[in-house]
């Protein structure tokens, strides 16, 4: 049996996002499995956790603290714990060289989109990063894409691993008024809140072409955004712009029953490092109209419509809808993206516990 503390530390900053949703189901997922022992850090520091959310004290110097302490615990008392880190960073250690952790990279959008990052988060990324790909750590990319990025920037890690998102999507009951949506329209579902990166301009621009061509109704658009998006369509004809719904965000209960609604969930970004929310829809059987970019192939090739940089054919697209449904096509990685099989890769990893734990201490 392996013990593991969990850095749920990450709660700490309020602007973490979808980081901090799959932190989290990540954690609910390992501590079901049998024979090991999963403790989340601000339930084993319970008093020092809320000490520092109330006077702002940064996540990174509370790591740091918290991995060095358990460290020299475990010099004391023999206890064997693990450390995983879900966001990227790994604490400074005077000793060893982190063969006990395993830390998560999600993506490097940083280096797509320097001009959104202040140049001193770029610099404390760059720092980070290298010092994870030189350490003895797992590290692990949620998708191969994700780690050809890294490799592309900085050294090949020693120990790495590709281990998709856990993905959790339930059919939810036959829709009804509380989802917003009524029984029989036909519209696109854009789950995802306002990033440069997720191209709302190229998404509304597709979806302008399919409402014209009589594919579907309406866009319905969830999270954060909403001005931005009001921003965007206000230059268009009155009657398509009565035709965009941005739904702010929703219940999980809703948002499932407009996945299962919808003609297709679409989302055209330039950059992700695994875009969960498409998965999602994949997993309740939902076509995806995706932009044609590697991580988009590398997850939904096979699944997916992909549109490209040129004109999107829309003679095709309309067959893909209207095949999709009927044919039942599944999402081939549906299983491995379950909670249950992503939490047994992340504690397979350090299934050698006494000997690795051995190594790690100075």
């Amino acid at each position: 049996m392996a013990s593991y503390l969990f850095y749920d530390t990450i709660r700490l900053n309020r602007g973490a996002g979808g980081v901090l949703n799959v932190s989290d189901l990540l954690l609910r997922s390992m501590r079901l499995s049998e024979g090991d022992r999963i403790v989340a850090a601000s339930e084993r520091h319970p008093r020092l956790f809320a000490a520092a959310r109330r006077i702002g004290f940064s996540r990174f110097l509370l790591e740091t603290l918290l991995y060095n302490y358990h460290r020299l615990r475990m010099l004391a008392t023999g206890e064997r714990m693990f450390s995983l880190f879900p966001n990227y960073f790994l604490p400074f250690a005077p000793f060893g060289a982190h063969r006990d952790s395993i830390v998560i990279v999600h993506d490097l959008q940083y280096k797509s989109y320097p001009q959104y990052f202040s140049r001193a988060k770029r610099i404390w990324l760059d720092w980070s990063l290298r010092r994870a790909a030189r350490s003895q750590a797992h590290v692990v990319f949620i998708s191969q894409s994700s780690q050809e990025d890294f490799e592309r920037h900085f050294p090949r890690c020693r120990n790495a691993a590709v281990i998709f998102n856990p993905v959790e999507a339930v059919q939810a009951a036959a829709p009804d008024a509380a989802a917003g949506a009524a029984i029989g329209e036909r519209y696109l579902i854009a789950a995802y809140h306002y990033y440069p990166h997720k191209n709302f301009s190229g998404t509304l621009a597709l979806f302008t072409r399919m409402k014209r061509a009589g594919l579907v109704d309406f866009l319905d658009i969830t999270g954060n955004g909403a001005a931005e998006v009001k921003r965007m369509v206000a230059g268009l004809d009155p009657t398509l712009r009565a035709c965009i719904r941005h739904r702010g965000l929703v219940s999980r209960n809703e948002l499932i029953r407009l996945y299962g609604g919808a003609t297709a969930f679409i989302s055209l970004s330039t950059f992700e490092g695994f875009n969960l929310s498409a998965a999602e829809a994949a997993t309740l059987g939902v076509p995806l109209v995706l932009s044609n970019i590697p991580v988009h192939r590398e997850l939904f090739g096979g699944y997916a419509f992909l549109v490209g940089d040129e004109a999107c054919d829309l003679d095709a697209l309309g067959r893909y809808l209207a095949t999709h449904r009927s044919a039942q096509r599944p999402w081939t990685l549906a299983e491995a993206c379950t909670p249950r099989a992503v939490a047994g890769r992340y504690l397979l990893l350090k299934q050698r516990a006494p000997a690795a734990l051995a190594e790690a201490l100075p």
